[in-house]
């Protein structure tokens, strides 16, 4: 069996596609891989602001665009980028085990934790959600937008043209980056839903894929990936909004922590709701319900942001 593979091009999409097809390879071991390279505009422009070509999709469009064409028969994402109204035609077919879906700092200077900056300290990073929750735990810092790869934003920190970034846990995993951080914990920066989860869609046709990948999915992957991606949905916002949320299995319980704050970080809502596994879009949808009302109730408005 051969396994055209659509995936962009960088050295973290590479390396999230090989954990993915390493898990294909354990269910089927006759499977032959091609790959195929996508430059998405989020690879283009890596001097713009997301908000400014595209926002939700930048680098997702583009790689789903050559499973609908036939050029591809699955497509391999960061499930974080993905939407969450995927292209239509498409099913969220496999997904390996997670990865770690925290955020980090990373200092110039050695600080241990947000607290050891110094006042006026300027922080790298162009995420909302990141800014304005980092902002409600410490109004003395100065955010400016950082794009780039992984390398390129570690890079621009030893300049010292930051004092510290903020970058996901989980890209530093995949790329084998050995280097001291302080792993940020939810109350302060709750992940970006879905983030540390890799997505593996293909057409809802392909029957014999689907069955493929569904036996290499990791299940408790899948729970807690349907349970986030169905929060993000009901509660709305986008890349705009400074929404964060995630969840985990603790026993025999489905468990989801979220919250979101208003833009200048002013405001901050949280909630922290339990399921069953066997129903995570309940789950999702009930936090999603729960955190908007509560968002009402203190002024923080997530859909017009």
């Amino acid at each position: 069996m051969k396994i055209r593979v659509a995936t962009r091009g960088s050295k973290l999409s590479l390396a999230q596609t090989n954990i993915a097809l390493n898990e294909i390879k354990k269910v089927a071991e006759d499977v032959e891989f091609e790959i195929v390279i996508v430059r998405t505009k989020g690879d283009i422009h890596q001097d713009k602001p997301f908000t400014a070509i595209g926002g939700k999709g930048l680098f997702e469009k583009e790689v789903n665009l050559a499973v609908l064409e036939g050029r591809a028969d699955i497509a391999v994402h960061s499930l974080k980028d993905v939407p969450s109204q995927v292209t239509p035609g498409l099913v969220l077919g496999m997904t390996p085990p997670r990865d770690s879906p925290f955020d980090v700092l990373v200092s110039r200077n050695g600080a241990k934790t947000i607290w050891d900056l110094p006042s006026g300290a300027v922080i790298g990073t162009s995420s909302a959600r990141r800014t304005a929750m980092l902002k409600h735990a410490r109004r003395d810092l100065v955010f400016k937008p950082l794009r780039g790869n992984v390398d390129t934003r570690l890079e621009k920190l030893r300049k010292g043209l930051y004092d510290a970034i903020i970058v996901a846990e989980a890209a530093l995993q995949r790329l084998s980056i050995n280097i001291e951080y302080w792993r940020i914990p939810p109350e302060i920066l709750p992940p970006a839903p879905s983030q540390g989860i890799i997505g593996v869609y293909t057409v809802s046709k392909r029957l014999d894929l689907l069955d493929v990948l569904e036996k290499a999915t990791h299940r408790e992957t899948m729970i807690v990936a349907r349970a986030e991606r169905a929060f993000l949905s009901k509660a709305g916002g986008g890349c705009h909004v400074p929404l964060g949320g995630y969840a985990w299995i603790e026993g025999n319980k489905l468990k989801l922590y979220a919250a979101v704050a208003s833009l200048d970080g002013s405001k901050r809502v949280d909630v922290v709701l339990e399921g069953s596994p066997e129903h995570p879009e309940s789950l999702g949808v009930l936090a999603a319900l729960e955190l908007r009302d509560k968002a009402e109730k203190a002024g923080i408005e997530i859909r017009s942001m």
